[in-house]
């Protein structure tokens, strides 16, 4: 009544088929990729904001000074 499949012929030298394992792993490694970059930007980030405040206090310090210094030589 049924027919009965017939096997394939395997090669041994193909490499083994993927599985749905195999694509969870490439996956969570891309996920764990990511929040590893996540991370990394936001911790740039906030050191570049760090960085322009402090430019921005050093700038704003140099100009007071300057214009210290150049109104005593003025007087």
């Amino acid at each position: 009544m049924y027919k009965t499949k017939k096997k394939r012929a395997v090669d041994p030298n193909a490499p083994p088929r993927p599985t749905l394992l195999g694509h969870e792993k490439v996956l969570k490694d891309a996920r764990i990729a990511t929040e590893i970059q996540n991370k990394q930007v936001q911790t740039l980030t906030h050191r570049v904001e760090e960085l322009e405040r402090k430019l921005s206090n050093q700038t704003a310090y140099l100009s007071a000074l300057h214009s210290t210094v150049a109104s005593k030589i003025r007087s």
